[in-house]
């Protein structure tokens, strides 16, 4: 007994996998059973289903079309009209007056050490000299030990502007790659469905009796 319900199981996972397969014929005859229930001749049954398929193709269509332009941020048939209307020449406008500003500034910037060096006369003692020089050889390390560490500021702020940059870089990239992917083959099952609906839906729409004649012959 667990044996077939494991088996039952898997089949129904094996039957799921295939749903963009059997989902559009499945519609197909939900839209059909419907239409049989509208009033009017087996052709007119015929030719509803036909038209509701149709209309189900044309909407894949429109939905494709729709996640396009969301995808590429393009304004819509209604944004178009709205901006061509709020552009309509108006009787009582007055004339508009374009003026033209602007600002111009120079800035200089920049940054100035001043080192303290200590000089000695010439005639100078031996001990004035070596304290002179010890305060100049002081002065001399903490100047390089602030250059060094500005150095390092400065390498640390280029280090991470160029890893923002790249991570920058790397995210525009995987956005692009995720907007070809879905222009290529996002919704490619939803719009062979459609295109599966709208040739059935022309077919059932341009030749009712012909088919509900074959239909009843084979039934």
């Amino acid at each position: 007994m667990t044996k077939i319900w494991r088996w039952i199981k898997a089949l129904c996972v094996w039957v799921l996998d295939a749903w963009r397969v059997w989902a559009p014929i499945l519609v197909v005859f939900i839209v059909a059973a419907l239409a049989s229930l509208l009033p009017g001749t087996p052709d007119d049954s015929v030719r509803y289903c036909g038209l509701a398929l149709q209309i189900l193709g044309i909407a894949t269509v429109v939905n494709g079309l729709r996640d396009r332009r969301l995808l590429f941020k393009r304004p819509s048939l209604v944004d178009h009209l709205g901006t061509w209307l709020a552009r309509r020449p108006r009787w009582d406008a007055k004339p508009q007056t374009i003026s033209l500003s602007g600002t111009a500034s120079l800035g200089i910037s920049g940054s100035a050490k001043l080192s303290v060096w200590r000089g000695v006369p010439p005639d100078a003692p031996v001990e004035i000299r070596l304290a002179a020089m010890e305060a100049n050889i002081e002065t001399l390390r903490k100047e390089q030990a602030e250059s060094s560490k500005e150095l390092q500021e400065e390498t640390r702020k280029r280090v991470e502007a160029l890893d923002s940059e790249r991570q920058s870089r790397v995210a525009a990239l995987t956005e692009l790659r995720t907007q070809v992917d879905t222009l290529g083959a996002g919704g490619l099952h939803l719009e062979t469905a459609g295109l599966f609906w709208l040739v059935v839906g022309v077919v059932l729409g341009t030749a009712p009796t012909e088919i509900w004649r074959a239909l009843s012959c084979l039934l």
